[in-house]
């Protein structure tokens, strides 16, 4: 397991704007462009080939296919070429290989929403980006972190430049994988969506997972107080473990015959005079939406970005009739809110895919600047799989029972 680089240790560059354009700071991880990186950038400026894993058809993990030779055009306007080094896996993974993620594309596709690697290869740069776009200032051999809309289950990528962020001094490849895609969700759950405030209670659910964590972090960061829960006793240590000084009794074992007690109790521990939550953080859903949601305070919001409780715990093939039915079943009985009733509760629920804020490029970059301005600690790793292994790294993922980040890593030269 990886240990967090304190956050302290981390000195992170700033990136350049489209309009108007601002000098970066000096980065201790990304070198000054030279005659030498140019002309690397140039030689690189070709087709090149690269290992692929490809759904051909959802519904079971047998539909991901490695391929090997796949070309890769040279990057576009725009563009950055990246040697992916490391591969962080997301829930969307598992949905969008299953065939239950609506912004998937049409198979044959390439999986994946991040990645971190070494930049080889940099496009002329886009003078359509709209003003305000943030573009950070790369070299290559630069080590970058990298979000983008599928594709990153890949020896190589190309992807905009806009959305990828040099890689923090002190952090692995691993770390550098495992940061945008969750700490953009967490981020954008708690302060875009649920505006946390210092002396809050916030709810976060799957604490122990990788946006659980970074929900935590950010919680902490702005002086709200977390309740965090976890679906299991193996994994409060995790929470602890990273998380120190957390009082215990801020922890909960979610148990569905009394969770609603359990989460008034913990809320009681952290502080809430009447043992109510101002922010519910759920991706889990099902059978402890109505605990969260029977202890939001007046006012409160609770953000959805997710619903692991509807999550198949194997694949989805049309002969497996007991997995389509127990998914049906849940999906019948899934919690429902009546609308009409919102504006007497003077309660709100929100939703979010952050798929959609690819098509937000402007919003999108002012983000990513929010949340590196947080300086939130390199985020914890839990458990990492060669490349070769990546179905396996999905299943294991799948299966509900890590905790931090689950990365796919690629062998060095």
């Amino acid at each position: 397991m990886l240990r967090s680089a304190p956050a302290s240790s981390l000195a992170r560059p700033t990136p350049r704007r489209v309009s108007p354009a601002r000098a970066p700071r000096a980065r201790s991880n990304v070198r000054a462009p030279t005659r030498a990186s140019a002309a690397a950038s140039t030689a690189a400026m070709t087709t090149t080939t690269r290992t692929i894993w490809r759904v051909n058809k959802t519904g079971a993990l047998s539909g991901l296919e490695r391929v090997d030779g796949d070309e890769l055009a040279p990057p576009g306007p725009g563009e950055i070429r990246v040697k992916v080094k490391a591969i962080g896996l997301n829930f969307a993974d598992v949905f969008s290989v299953l065939g239950l993620y609506g912004a998937t594309p049409d198979c044959p596709f390439v999986p994946g929403l991040e990645c971190c690697g070494v930049v080889e290869a940099i496009g002329e740069s886009d003078p359509d980006l709209p003003e305000g776009t943030v573009v950070p200032t790369v070299a290559v051999g630069d080590s970058v972190m990298v979000v983008t809309r599928f594709g990153a289950y890949a020896s190589a990528v190309n992807a905009p430049l806009h959305q990828c962020r040099p890689l923090p001094s002190g952090w692995t490849h691993e770390q550098g994988a495992a940061f945008l895609v969750q700490g953009l969700t967490a981020f954008y759950a708690l302060r875009a969506l649920g505006d946390v405030k210092k002396g809050q209670t916030v709810l976060v659910h799957s604490a122990a997972g990788g946006c659980g964590l970074f929900g935590l972090g950010i919680c902490r960061a702005v002086g709200a107080t977390p309740v965090a829960t976890v679906g299991s006793q193996t994994k409060v240590s995790a929470v602890l473990e990273r998380f120190p000084d957390m009082d215990p009794d801020t922890v909960i074992v979610r148990d569905g015959k009394r969770f609603r007690e359990q989460v008034a109790a913990a809320a009681s521990a952290a502080g809430s005079a009447d043992g109510t939550c101002d922010v519910v953080m759920d991706a889990v859903m099902g059978d402890f939406f109505e605990g969260g949601w029977a202890n939001l305070a007046r006012g409160g919001r609770y953000v959805v970005y997710g619903a692991a409780d509807l999550t198949p715990a194997g694949d989805l093939a049309w002969f497996n009739v007991l997995g389509w039915v127990k998914l049906g079943w849940k999906y019948l009985w899934r919690p429902r809110v009546d609308p009409t009733n919102l504006p007497g509760e003077n309660k709100s629920v929100m939703g979010f895919n952050l798929i959609w804020m690819f098509d937000k490029i402007v919003e999108l970059g002012r983000l990513l600047t929010d949340l590196d301005a947080l300086r939130l600690p390199a985020p914890k790793v839990g458990e990492s799989f060669a490349f070769d292994r990546l179905p396996d790294a999905i299943r294991t993922f799948q299966s509900g029972g890590t905790s931090g980040k689950v990365v796919v890593t690629l062998p060095e030269d």
